[in-house]
């Protein structure tokens, strides 16, 4: 009894460890499976040969065998357009390989279908009742097989340059070989299904090692069929499908010109329904046109407004001009258009953008000079001099642009202008939050009394003190500007490089609806990071 309970815990542990005395799995195959698999390794075996290019063309005659069913007794000849094919292809020298020497073309193909036929024979004798079957030693061979057939793979599908000359492998064969190339990866791909059987679950281990083995069988029968089929062809379409008569023509032009007629009277239509509210936008921006080339002179700048949208609205025409180019069709003219009409959005808003742009840098560099200006104020008091004369001092003493300014406060005063007024102005024209402070101090000063000079020494400490802050501060912040900057850079630095390396594939992409809506939508989201990323970094004193 206790003998009995010894066995069965043993039998139970073999189980459960996975030790089983034969593997079953290997067996999935029935006797109609071994036939087909024995078929399809006869005509690998005869396709092998027919590249075989030391072989007489007139021995690769072949019967097929009884396992082959219906198709048994069939002869099999090499085709007559495949004697020269083949000999092109044997001295089409592709690859060399150290201490293999170099292969041809035709080597490369012969390997393929040995590999195929490798991977059938190796599963026909796993069916073989009289020799034992061991599962690491099956699945280790049929790696082999498929990491010999991807390298072969791998070198028929590379394009090579040879001198001036492209050669392209996968258009040999009359096209035959793109089809049979194709073919290829699917039986590749059923190598990989074959080895992933071994670790599958034990349910369903035999039923896809037989699915991958048979499908390697049909898709090899298929290799053979696509060899001796009729084959892509290659010329080019006949010039006379494409020729049109003198009055489709005709008619396509008055269509042309029929539709632009229409199109331009519904713009027309569209203007002269808004007619006045155009008239009052384009009297408005007159105005503010009048207004924007003031205040450009009031920064001692001279430049006509109208230059500034002109050349914006140049510059974007310009830009859609190559993109519609790119393009190409009526996209192109549409994207034309429409990069026009965004340009024209803009131009309405560059003048005022630029005056700020200016504002802000006139009134930087003014800050710069304020502290040396201030001193040069006060010791002016000390000595004697009113408030004008310091000024006047400041003018003659110092660079622009705080000399400049300075130089016509001074000026209007001379005018008539009360000096108040004049600061007033100073003030309107920079943009300096410590100006503002020194010129409210003036006015005060004059209105109520003081000692300015008490003011100005003040006000050159809190000058001191503010920008140690700010420097502090942009010391700070300057991993965020850093970031902003590379947020906004680097997506364009990569496509460029993408450009570089494909630059065709990626013009077919960038000029198509898909690729121009990812562009844009980068661009936008793009924009809206380096907003985050720089109001992160303001911080305000």
């Amino acid at each position: 009894m206790t003998k009995r309970i010894y066995v069965l815990l043993l039998g139970i542990l073999l189980l459960a460890v996975g030790v089983v005395p034969a593997p079953l799995h290997a067996r999935a195959l029935g006797k109609q499976d071994l036939q087909k698999i024995q078929c399809a390794q006869e005509k690998m075996r005869i396709m092998a040969e027919f590249f075989d290019v030391k072989m007489p063309a007139d021995q690769k005659v072949y019967t097929l065998p009884d396992v082959c069913g219906a198709s048994a007794g069939k002869q099999v000849k090499m085709p007559q357009w495949f004697a020269a094919e083949l000999e092109r292809m044997d001295a089409n020298k592709v690859v060399y390989v150290p201490n293999e020497g170099t292969y041809s073309e035709a080597d490369l193909w012969r390997q393929a279908f040995s590999n195929v036929y490798l991977f059938l024979d190796r599963a026909a004798k796993s069916m073989d009742p009289s020799q034992p079957v061991v599962l690491e030693q099956l699945s280790r061979g049929f790696v082999g097989n498929r990491i010999n057939l991807m390298a072969t793979l791998d070198r028929l599908n590379k394009d090579l340059l040879r001198g001036q000359q492209l050669l392209i492998m996968k258009d040999s064969m009359e096209g035959r070989a793109r089809a049979m190339l194709s073919t290829f990866e699917l039986i590749n791909n059923e190598f990989f299904s074959t080895i992933e059987s071994f670790s599958s679950p034990i349910s369903q281990r035999e039923n896809k090692y037989r699915q991958s083995v048979m499908a390697v069988v049909v898709l090899s029968n298929h290799l053979l069929s696509q060899f001796l089929g009729t084959p892509i062809p290659t010329y080019p379409p006949d010039p006379k499908i494409y020729r049109t008569t003198a009055a489709e023509r005709f008619f396509n032009l008055i269509l042309l010109m029929l539709g632009s007629a229409l199109a331009g009277l519904a713009v027309y239509l569209l203007l002269e329904n808004k007619r006045d509210n155009i008239l009052r936008l384009l009297e408005e921006y007159k105005q503010k046109s009048l207004v924007w080339a003031e205040d450009f002179n009031r920064q001692f700048v001279t430049i006509d407004v109208k230059y500034i949208v002109l050349g914006t609205i140049g510059l974007f025409a310009l830009f859609g001009l190559f993109f519609g180019l790119m393009v190409g069709g009526f996209t192109g003219v549409f994207f034309f258009l429409l990069i026009v009409f965004l340009g024209g959005v803009i131009s309405i808003r560059v003048p005022g953008a630029v005056l700020d742009a200016l504002k802000k840098s006139r009134g930087k560099r003014v800050n710069k000079q304020l502290m040396d200006a201030l001193i040069l104020l006060s010791n002016s008091l000390r000595s004697g001099m009113d408030i004008v004369q310091g000024f006047e001092l400041v003018s003659k003493d110092m660079l622009p642009p705080i000399a400049d300014e300075f130089g016509l406060v001074v000026k209007n005063y001379q005018l008539g202008t009360p000096f108040e007024q004049a600061l007033d102005g100073l003030s309107d024209r920079v943009e300096s939050r410590m100006l503002s402070y020194i010129i409210k101090a003036i006015i005060i000063q004059r209105q109520v009394g003081g000692n300015l000079t008490v003011i100005f020494a003040r006000l050159v400490e809190n000058i001191r003190e503010e920008s140690k802050l700010e420097e502090k501060l942009q010391a700070m912040t300057a991993q965020q500007k850093i970031q902003s900057i590379v947020v906004s850079i680097m997506p364009f630095v990569m496509m460029l490089v993408m450009f570089i390396f494909n630059p065709v594939q990626m013009i077919s992409f960038y000029t198509s609806p898909v690729g121009l809506f990812v562009f844009v939508f980068c661009v936008i989201w793009i924009g809206i990071g380096m907003k985050v990323l720089k109001k992160m970094g303001e911080v305000r004193v």
